[in-house]
């Protein structure tokens, strides 16, 4: 009988979850309102420390209900079954098939641009079909594809921050602190949605959650692999951006999606930056290959308590049938959408049931370990995504209702799913 995967599995897929599209493709945008190397690594840095604290507050949540299906079982237990399937199929929508489709996008920006010949759509709708037919093996397949394209992401990235610091770049952004210039873009509604870009690119944190019953020790595998991979992600993404803001001049980046692509020009010339364009998609298959990893758990624990869906239940415990629909919704997105609405969209609904569930650390049943709960951690995560959703609505009104509108409906179909059911 093989035995279950551990921590490595584990913290490779939070780490391939987090880095992905965000990190490649941000900068370009934070640009825009942002204009010095402090404000953009005060940013980068304080979405780690968000994320930071979510993972601690989900480690305590998955200790005391420990089953898979992630936000659909949390919310499900600690509200109300409505409030599951609302996080359910908001995860399965909003948290990976879009998230598939928008990783899948930027991996076939970054081939074209190494492989003009080969369209971008085309690449992106490719990825997705390789990675799926990675995980319809077993899970022990699954597992070691994950850990290996993991560790190829992590060797790439390596690579392109020492020859980033040690080649001589053509970066122009401001390094010297400006007490008051940082402190104002610090405060700005521009710093909170740039933060909103910078919390999609860090959305993956919670990754081991959702298959929390398919590694060995789950509690501990889950606490060490969300935290591990939160700080390893953190200082990594603080490498890489100020890696890009060095090689390359800022108007050539502000408002671009591939920033690695534009930063390795600068320091490698363009026929060397074809193929480090090449390697950053190469990259990016490992965050496509996690996230059609992680979602299929979160359809396969609806089957097991949402009337109508048992088939994404099957008996042998293998999601195949919930991996098939993600792959198709995925593909769908790939064609019908646009890249920056369709962060949006999906940073609103899952921003609000990642904040529904770290709340739930303050409802947890355990009186005498209340002690060891995160509440501290709980309290800056709640009002910093709060701070952050706030200005998100304002200043991108169309996406953000879309969001929100979709938690709403879904939370009323679940709330008269659940009522009639026996």
């Amino acid at each position: 009988m093989k035995s279950p995967p551990g921590t490595v599995p584990a913290t490779s897929l939070v780490v391939a979850s987090m880095i992905g599209t965000g990190v490649f493709t941000s900068l370009g945008f934070q640009l825009l309102d942002l204009n010095s190397g402090p404000q953009i690594l005060y940013l980068w840095l304080l979405g780690g420390l968000i994320a930071l604290c979510g993972a601690l507050c989900y480690a305590a949540v998955a200790e005391a209900l420990p089953k898979s299906g992630g936000e659909h079982h949390f919310l499900g237990r600690m509200y109300h079954p409505s409030l599951g399937f609302m996080a359910g199929m908001l995860s399965a929508i909003s948290g990976f098939a879009a998230p598939t489709a928008i990783t899948a996008m930027a991996f076939g920006a970054y081939l074209n641009k190494s492989l003009p010949g080969v369209p971008a759509q085309a690449a992106a709708i490719g990825v997705i079909l390789i990675g799926s037919a990675a995980h319809m093996v077993d899970s022990k397949t699954s597992a070691v594809v994950q850990t290996a394209a993991t560790a190829i992401k992590l060797l790439l990235i390596l690579a392109f921050l020492a020859a980033a610091f040690l080649l001589p770049g053509e970066g122009d952004i401001r390094w010297p602190i400006d007490p008051g210039a940082d402190f104002a873009a610090t405060v700005s509604p521009a710093f909170a949605v740039a933060l909103m870009w910078v919390l999609y690119s860090y959305s993956g944190w919670n990754a081991a959650v959702y298959g929390l019953e398919t590694w060995d020790q789950p509690a501990k595998t889950v606490r060490r692999a969300l935290i591990i991979g939160t700080g390893l992600v953190t200082v990594l993404y603080i490498g890489l951006n100020a890696a890009f803001l060095k090689a390359a001049p800022t108007g050539e980046l502000r408002g671009v999606i591939p920033v690695g692509e534009v930063a390795a020009v600068s320091l490698f010339g363009k026929s060397a930056a074809s193929w480090i364009s090449m390697l950053f998609s190469l990259g990016l298959f490992a965050s496509v290959s996690a996230l059609l990893w992680a979602g299929p758990h979160v359809l396969s624990a609806m089957g097991r308590t949402t009337p109508g869906l048992a088939f994404f239940n099957p008996k042998d415990g293998s999601p195949r049938l919930a991996l098939a629909c993600q792959t198709g919704l995925a593909l769908a997105l790939v064609t019908l959408n646009r890249f920056d609405d369709l962060v949006t969209f999906t940073t609103i609904g899952l921003t609000l049931c990642t904040m529904l569930t770290v709340f739930g650390v303050f409802r947890l049943e355990r009186p005498h370990e209340r002690w060891r709960r995160p509440w501290f951690p709980a309290g800056v995560f709640l009002a910093m995504t709060a701070f952050i959703l706030f200005y998100s609505i304002i200043n991108k009104p169309w996406p953000s209702g879309i969001g929100l509108a979709c938690v709403a409906v879904l939370s009323l179909i679940g709330h008269f799913i659940h009522r009639r059911t026996p």
